[in-house]
């Protein structure tokens, strides 16, 4: 029971980041460790060379201006001064006899007998002895042009116990140090997973719940989880809107269809029933009633083909006015009925690539609705125009137009607004004339005020202007 829980942790994202930004801590600490020690040790080391060193170069310029005498009386004054730590003095002639030598208190005969074992009196040379724990024996030689060597030396701390006391220091705040990093990881690792664990939580509450509406907060930040977390809200969002879209599609193709289906089948049966000379009228109502529902069915393929890409489309080079013609004349007994008035404006001949059989259906689905929200005696214009190097084709009306809330939703499949209800259709019309203008590259625009009337615009791409007017 009590490792699952600890196993379980430490295959977390926060327990492997604070692992590797410890270990990377304790790498980093050790390396500069490593950098300071051996720098240490070289400045120790150049400290007390430089400081021999010099007081050997002292000492040979007073040899060589006044000779053993005057070094003598020089090295007394110098070791007087100091009183700790005099300098060791040797001097030795080309043949081997010692001229001068200056015992420091603090020296022992071992440490000379050492520096008789150890030291190289024929050459420049610079030697350190470990003497104890405490101090080492540092030591110069220098031969001049006359034979003569000079040593010059003294007892100094040792390096080693110098370097052993920054060890322990290092190991006594190392732990310390460590358990702040870890600790400090681990508030920094909260804090940068804290975005991806409300990504979780959100995502475990919308397949516990089934709710939609669920949003991850968002951070004032700018950076990358951030644009993660604005991304996976939007992708919510228009889930969201996907699943209602559906939801309320599912539940007009029901209602849609229910009522075919259900005069069908009344049909059937009364033909069934009754086997009189009515059967053959049933049976043309049961046609029109199938034909009816395969129309819903082949226009919601026709819409989910075009807004996948996969409409297949037969460019040629049309002439919009002649589409829009043709249209006019398909509904222009329809119109006569209500006294509703159809006027085009267009200036120039226009031809584009288009699928003349499907722009003339988008053509037809928007003047069919224009003419069926309009009121009698009402007028429908239909406008073609240059835009910005393209072709605007413009559907207005005068009819009862569209409320606010229902326009983000009127390209919805089998979406009715409040108005459509009472009439015929299928709710397709606008997503089919969409979904067509779309897969030739255009888009659609619309503005509408109840009571006021509507303006459909498809914005078409790639026009060609062609000499002559349309009619």
């Amino acid at each position: 029971m009590f490792w699952k829980p600890l196993r379980d942790f430490t295959r977390t994202l926060s327990f492997r980041l604070n692992v590797w930004h410890a270990a990377i801590f304790l790498g980093s600490a050790a390396l500069v460790f490593t950098l300071i020690y051996f720098l240490l040790g070289a400045a120790i080391e150049r400290k007390d060379r430089d400081v021999i060193e010099a007081r050997l170069r002292e000492y040979i310029a007073v040899y060589q201006g006044g000779g053993i005498p005057a070094l003598r009386d020089w090295t007394s004054r110098v070791n007087e001064a100091r009183k700790e730590r005099m300098f060791f003095v040797r001097v030795t002639n080309a043949n081997g006899a010692v001229q001068l030598e200056v015992m420091p208190q603090d020296w022992f005969d071992q440490d000379l007998q050492r520096v008789d074992e150890e030291a190289k009196a024929e050459a420049d040379d610079w030697r350190r002895l470990p003497r104890n724990g405490e101090t080492d024996l540092t030591l110069a030689t220098r031969v001049l042009d006359d034979g003569t060597i000079f040593q010059v030396g003294r007892s100094s701390d040792s390096r080693e116990t110098l370097l052993g006391k920054f060890r322990q220091v290092f190991v006594i705040i190392i732990p310390p140090v460590l358990l702040i990093g870890f600790i400090g990881g681990a508030l920094l690792t909260r804090r940068m997973t804290k975005p991806i664990c409300a990504l979780v939580e959100a995502a475990a509450s919308i397949i516990n719940t089934g709710r939609m509406d669920v949003r991850v907060p968002e951070r004032r930040a700018d950076d990358e989880l951030q644009e993660l977390v604005v991304l996976f809200n939007r992708m919510l969002e228009h889930n969201e809107k996907l699943f209602r879209t559906l939801r309320d599609s599912l539940d007009n193709v029901a209602h849609d269809l229910r009522t075919p289906l259900s005069r069908l089948r009344l049909s059937l049966e009364e033909s069934l029933r009754t086997r009189s000379d009515g059967t053959q009228d049933a049976i043309i109502d049961a046609l029109e009633e199938t034909e009816r529902v395969q129309t819903i069915i082949r226009t919601l393929m026709d819409v989910a083909q075009a807004e996948s890409g996969l409409m297949p489309l037969n460019l040629v080079a049309a002439d919009v006015g002649s589409l829009i013609a043709d249209v006019i004349d398909l509904y222009d007994h329809i119109a006569q009925e209500k006294q509703i008035a159809i006027a085009t404006e267009m200036g120039e001949s226009i031809s584009l690539p288009l699928d003349a059989a499907r722009m003339r259906q988008a053509f037809a689905n928007l003047l069919d609705n224009a003419i069926k929200y309009t009121p009698p005696h009402g007028r429908v214009t239909i406008a073609v125009r240059a835009r910005d190097g393209n072709v605007e084709v413009i559907f207005s009306d005068t009819g009862v137009g569209i409320a606010e809330k229902d326009l983000p939703r009127i390209w919805e499949r089998l979406y009715r607004t409040d108005q459509s209800r009472s009439a015929s259709g299928l709710g397709l019309g606008l997503s089919l004339v969409k979904a067509i203008v779309e897969a030739h590259g255009g888009r659609m625009e619309v503005s509408s005020a109840e009571g006021k009337g509507s303006a459909f615009g498809i914005l078409l791409r790639g026009a060609i202007a062609s000499a002559g007017t349309t009619p």
